[in-house]
């Protein structure tokens, strides 16, 4: 290399001028001696020996050795090898990288699981460590792995290519000796010092007058655990009630933070997320992914199940879940009326059950917005509706229409509804127009509109009700 004489075999990675797919920070060492095991340098060595002692320039060359071996060789060999195996499989040649990096995590991690998913003993692995940090020891081994990897920053190797960073994270909370205060831990577990002395004397440290929680570690999570059933409980059991018993509302598991909500689930991002993944598969391999789905997104089997079937259940296609309204503004609106719609379904849960039964049996998928008549006990819901509608939503996104602007003025006023609330009218029109609405422009000529700026609906009111829908336990 450079006229300089290696004793050991390593492999310079440099950035390749053609083709350029690698950064400057592609440029380093792999030290191939440190990460071999002995047997297999030995064989490496050889290799490299017989290719020079045939003047040939490659190491994995053809014909006279002038030539390289093209690069879809191995790859086109992977592949076959792959297929015969496994059958369907989404694993390129590039897959190798990916699982290198991962398992190396755990080397440098010093964590024991390397024993188990590598075939390195604890030699090797020290071996390893001193090898792939060299300068890095002192930043510490999520630097020396990335700088392995030929990345400029620990934030491309955590994002794409640490597949064992769960189980890292798994272990270290395992071996974790946390400590709370007797009257945190009291106030959100109910566990009193009578219950810890009785579990385990040594939990409690007069001292510090705090409770080691890995002394009643599994009590704690026989006590107060959200999911009392095995997680991956076949979906086809021999219950036959149990999806009915589910829709019913007879749910089981749910934490005591969770049980003054009549959320199902009470963080619905992670139900947004969960839903939006589900919808990807296809509907055949939806029951069989879906515990697998779940445990990515923290929900325990028995809500999932309830949140699939509500979902598959207002749906006539195979949606789960609406297109999100485009928009940063609509975005902010949806994310501060779901956080407005969770409190009130722990303060006031049945004037957030009422506003979603009026919206179940008034909605249509087709529109965006829902209809009242002029009748008194239409003019009553549309009046209960609103009232909790402007808690969810600022009433300056709302509008209301009518034949004529001044009809919905008049129904506003008897109706004591917000004077926030925007009017408009809709020709010909018979009844009341309930919408949520963001201000627009006119484009082109071809836009009906009256004037250059327009109310027009934004889907937030559609995607909301749905979403509460699925959320809001029967």
């Amino acid at each position: 290399m450079d006229g300089q004489r290696i004793e050991q075999p390593q492999i310079w990675v440099r950035p390749n001028r053609y083709r350029r797919l690698k950064s400057s920070s592609a440029s380093r060492l792999i030290p191939i001696n440190y990460l071999l095991k002995k047997d297999e340098l030995e064989q490496f060595t050889q290799l490299y020996r017989q290719q020079k002692r045939l003047k040939r320039r490659y190491l994995f060359s053809q014909g006279s050795g002038d030539q390289p071996l093209p690069s879809v060789v191995f790859s086109n060999l992977m592949k076959l090898i792959w297929d015969r195996l496994l059958g369907e499989h989404d694993f390129t040649f590039h897959s190798f990288r990916h699982t290198a990096i991962s398992q190396l995590a755990l080397v440098l991690s010093k964590s024991p699981l390397a024993q188990v998913m590598t075939d390195y003993d604890n030699e090797q692995c020290e071996k390893v460590i001193k090898g792939v940090l060299g300068y890095h020891k002192d930043q510490g081994s999520w630097f020396g792995l990335a700088s392995f990897a030929g990345h400029l920053t620990c934030d491309t190797t955590f994002e794409h290519y640490i597949h064992t960073a769960h189980l890292l994270a798994g272990e270290r909370l395992n071996n974790a000796c946390l400590e709370l205060p007797i009257t945190v831990l009291q106030l959100i577990s109910g566990l009193d010092y009578s219950i810890i002395y009785r579990q385990d004397k040594t939990a409690y440290d007069a001292t510090t007058k705090a409770v080691k929680l890995n002394k009643i570690r599994k009590y704690i999570l026989k006590k107060i655990a959200v999911n009392k059933i095995p997680l991956f409980k076949s979906i086809d059991g021999a219950d036959k009630n149990a999806n009915q018993q589910l829709l019913n509302g007879n749910l089981n598991g749910f934490n005591e933070s969770n049980t003054n909500s009549i959320f199902i689930h009470p963080k619905y991002a992670d139900v947004i997320g969960f839903l939006e993944e589900l919808q990807k598969l296809s509907i055949n391999s939806r029951d069989e992914l879906l515990p697998e789905v779940a445990i990515r997104h923290g929900i325990s089997l028995n809500e999932s199940k309830c949140l699939y079937l509500r979902a598959s259940e207002l749906f006539d296609d195979d949606r789960l879940l609406l297109g999100r309204p485009k928009g940063s503004k609509n975005q902010e609106v949806i994310i501060r009326a779901l956080d407005r719609a969770y409190q009130m379904s722990i303060k006031d849960p049945e004037k957030l059950r009422m506003f979603i039964e009026i919206f179940a049996h008034k909605h249509n998928l087709n529109n965006s917005s829902i209809h009242f008549g002029i009748k008194k006990t239409q003019l009553e819901r549309l009046q209960s509706f609103m009232l909790v509608g402007c808690q969810l939503i600022d009433a300056r996104h709302w509008q209301v229409r009518a034949y004529s602007e001044q009809v919905v003025i008049d129904v506003k006023k008897d109706l004591s509804l917000n004077s926030s609330i925007r009017v408009g009218a809709r020709e010909s029109f018979h009844g009341y127009e309930v919408r949520v609405v963001q201000k627009k422009r006119k484009h082109s000529d071809k836009n009906l509109a009256t004037t250059d700026h327009y109310y027009a609906s934004s889907g937030v009111l559609k995607y909301l009700g749905c979403l509460l829908m699925v959320l809001i336990k029967n």
